[in-house]
């Protein structure tokens, strides 16, 4: 008997705490969310902005460091193939 009651006190438990964070913890997630995802599309709109600063007609390229050629000396070696026929 005392077995069933602490099931049942525990269900219950749990069926307030889950209230409990639907009431209070799942808005506080999603403003977090929200807030996030405002700062997100800001930091956006600013780079978007920038960009529209320039004058018309002048260019700007951008290049990215270039990669140091690969050494291929350990890979192997070409072998020239033939077709055969019998």
């Amino acid at each position: 008997m005392e077995i069933l009651l602490g099931i049942i006190l525990f269900f219950v438990v749990l069926w307030y705490g889950f209230k409990l964070f639907l009431r209070y913890g799942l808005p506080w997630l999603l403003a977090r969310f929200m807030k996030n995802q405002q700062s997100r599309f800001g930091n956006f709109n600013q780079q978007q902005a920038d960009n529209r600063q320039r004058p018309d007609g002048e260019v700007q390229v951008k290049k990215e460091k270039s990669q140091k050629p690969k050494d291929n000396d350990g890979f192997g070696e070409y072998v020239d193939f033939e077709d055969v026929e019998e």
